[in-house]
């Protein structure tokens, strides 16, 4: 790798491509390559600059993506993908570095990177480590609710909402009614769930930032290793403080169950930055978790940097607004 990395963007038009370039133009330790506005979709040149590049990000829908991981094929560089091609996959490492020591050391030393999805976000970083200490058995009958702005819909649903004049977007709107939504197969497999959670996405008239709610009844819960006593809101704020002490791009809030009472939480607090916040509300018997965080930034284009600065050695918090 030459001293200042080598960095291109296929789909640099999209919503997340555009965040990308705005984001990497300023930066002074990387090279950021530019394809050919009449050669974007051109697997030739694509094939030319990743033989010339250190990274390549793919801002691509699914079948573009896998088409490109294809074609370069045997060329020495690093991809990451901010598609769902590929967040399953095996031979994939999952772009989300705050799981563990482990995983971020497997970011480090990956070629390919699957950027996880929006909700997908804010759901894991809930559940995981809720998991992984034991408490939340994999089988509960989780129930995501999952707030974000227009954004997240890409240019035709941006384009609608700034266009105006239609009633029927001015207030919430719930999808992904067949439950069935894409983010689901990446939920299941990074927090090894074996029951499907029911998953309720609300798109709002708001441009950018998103909040995802999880309820827990506490006496459905468990204690590891059989230890005395019983589950209360104050594990949870432990279990997750715990686990992401020293991260960067994740906090745990301080507010105890009493300043909750009276909270207002705005779906987009961290709308502009490339940080969570994690809050805990409710009570000893049912207990809200919270991840706020701008499905641009964390959910979208602030991971995927996130993720490259490990990839190519920087610090990995470097260019982001936290």
């Amino acid at each position: 790798m030459s001293n200042t990395p080598k960095v291109f963007i296929v789909g640099e038009s999209g919503t997340t491509g555009l965040r990308l370039h705005d984001r990497l133009s300023e930066r002074k330790d990387i090279e950021l390559l530019h394809l050919p506005e009449e050669k974007r979709k051109d697997i030739e040149t694509i094939k030319k600059y990743a033989q010339e590049a250190d990274l390549m990000f793919l801002c691509l829908p699914d079948a573009a993506s896998k088409e490109i991981v294809e074609a370069v094929k045997g060329i020495d560089i690093k991809i990451l993908d901010t598609s769902t091609a590929h967040r399953t996959a095996d031979d994939w490492v999952y772009g989300f570095p705050e799981l563990s020591k482990e995983q971020k050391e497997a970011i480090s030393k990956a070629d390919k990177v699957a950027v996880p999805g929006c909700h997908a976000s804010g759901v894991i970083a809930i559940l995981y480590p809720l998991v992984h200490a034991g408490i939340l058995p994999i089988n509960y009958p989780l129930h995501c609710i999952s707030l974000t702005g227009y954004s997240g819909g890409g240019k035709k649903m941006i384009g609608e909402y700034d266009k105006g004049g239609n009633t029927g977007l001015l207030a919430p709107r719930q999808y992904g009614l067949s439950q069935n939504h894409k983010h689901l197969p990446e939920i299941m497999k990074v927090c090894h769930l074996c029951e499907k959670p029911l998953f309720s996405p609300i798109v709002d008239d708001f441009y950018e930032g998103m909040q995802v709610t999880i309820g827990f009844h506490t006496h459905f819960l468990q204690l590891p290793c059989g230890l005395p006593g019983e589950i209360e809101a104050d594990d949870f704020q432990m279990i997750l403080k715990k686990h992401y002490e020293g991260a960067k791009l994740i906090k745990v809030s301080p507010l105890s169950l009493d300043e909750t009472n009276g909270l207002f939480l705005s779906a987009n607090e961290n709308a502009g930055k490339d940080s969570m916040t994690i809050n805990v509300a409710g009570n000893d018997d049912r207990v809200l978790v919270i991840s706020s965080f701008d499905n641009l930034g964390k959910g979208a284009s602030g991971a995927a940097i996130q993720c490259m600065n490990i990839m190519l050695g920087f610090p990995e918090e470097t260019g982001l607004v936290l």
